[in-house]
């Protein structure tokens, strides 16, 4: 199921490396530009696909997963405080509604932030997110800390933390970490656990910056 789209232009790719214990995928990122929003192509060297339509505020329009691995092709779209979910979940028919609130749902975080990241706000962002293994949505909170040095490509530089868990008191058991550069909030970093106690951490770091 492809993404439909009128192209204005595109933006070079970004690539990323992806590291999980002894595991490490290449992801290429590029931003195909429309006449209202974009969309971001993230492709991973491991077959996955997904496509995030975004409008000119950053808020997600379209969320297209592919993971043959997985048995996934599915596209959510959102209509009011709905979700609605179609195509293909862990190699079965899907077909479902998941209920939301009026926040803003930021399926491509690593962009829909770099306004809160430009803001330089201490106060939390709330937003939604569908988890692609799930297909199950998600509250989210995010939040600026401060700024940090860190090593890139063997480079000292310092980026923006802001750190991104549920929303409530369930934060307090997880949550992940992303680092921006703060001229332009790009995405440089991230660290954080995708699974249950005992799995181990991934880190994704910008390589090559288009």
């Amino acid at each position: 199921m492809a993404v439909a789209s009128t192209p204005c232009s595109a933006q070079s790719p970004l690539t990323y490396r992806e590291s999980t214990g002894t595991r490490e995928i290449i992801i290429l990122i590029d931003e195909e530009l429309l006449p209202t929003g974009s969309i971001i192509h993230s492709r991973m060297s491991d077959g996955e696909q997904h496509d995030v339509q975004i409008d000119s505020s950053a808020e997600t329009l379209l969320y297209h997963v592919v993971s043959q691995l997985r048995g996934i092709d599915y596209t959510v779209t959102r209509e009011g405080s709905r979700l609605i979910v179609d195509g293909v979940f862990e190699g079965k028919p899907v077909a479902r509604s998941i209920r939301i609130n009026t926040r803003p749902w930021y399926q491509s975080m690593e962009w829909s932030l770099h306004d809160y990241v430009r803001s330089e706000s201490r106060e939390p962002l709330l937003y939604w997110v569908v988890h692609p293994w799930e297909a199950k949505a998600y509250l989210l909170q995010a939040r600026c800390e401060g700024i940090d040095a860190i090593t890139l490509d063997g480079l000292p530089l310092s980026a923006l933390r802001v750190r991104v868990g549920p929303a409530g008191i369930l934060r307090i058991f997880w949550s992940t970490l992303y680092w921006f550069r703060p001229s332009d909030a790009r995405y440089l970093r991230y660290e954080g656990v995708r699974g249950l106690p005992g799995t181990p951490k991934t880190t994704v770091e910008l390589e090559s910056d288009g």
